[in-house]
């Protein structure tokens, strides 16, 4: 018989990426963290497209410049501070906007750029173990840099 420790749980982060539009991806993570999170699994879903359609998926607003993703990979704030809560239970998302489309731009002199997301959230599970079972991270349709970030994630699982 194969027992588990609690303590050795690692969080699954599960990205899913796809170049081309339309395929499904938002949809694929807004389904499958619901159908996690009521299934009592804490579940954080990460919207890193700047159209911020995980965002209003989950009931809310991509127009609010607040406390959002872009904020975390500009380093300005902290995982912990930006995470909200949805209208499902066990179920909080990291939101994004289209302030995220300058990114690129913004951090063209950084030769780290690609890792910070990693290193922000290696951050943030390390510190809050047993916050999250899963994180999905859903991608814009591209392969640019917020693509790449995701990449360097160690993702557990990556649907493509």
């Amino acid at each position: 018989m194969l027992f588990r420790s609690k303590n050795l749980i690692k969080t699954q982060i599960i990205s899913v990426i796809n170049q081309k539009g339309g395929v499904g991806k938002t949809t694929t993570v807004i389904n499958l963290a619901a159908g996690l999170a009521m299934q009592n699994k804490k579940v954080l879903v990460i919207d890193l497209d700047p159209q911020g359609n995980a965002t209003t998926g989950l009931g809310l607003s991509n127009i609010d410049t607040k406390d959002t993703i872009y904020e975390v990979l500009i380093g300005s704030k902290e995982f912990k501070d930006i995470i909200k809560d949805t209208n499902i239970n066990n179920l909080k998302i990291v939101s994004a906007n289209v302030e995220l489309s300058g990114l690129e731009v913004e951090t063209a002199g950084d030769s780290k750029r690609a890792f910070f997301l990693k290193d922000k959230l290696s951050q943030f599970l390390a510190t809050n173990q047993d916050q999250f079972s899963y994180v999905f991270v859903d991608c814009p349709p591209s392969l640019s840099l917020l693509d790449r970030k995701s990449t360097r994630l160690n993702s557990s699982h990556a649907l493509i």
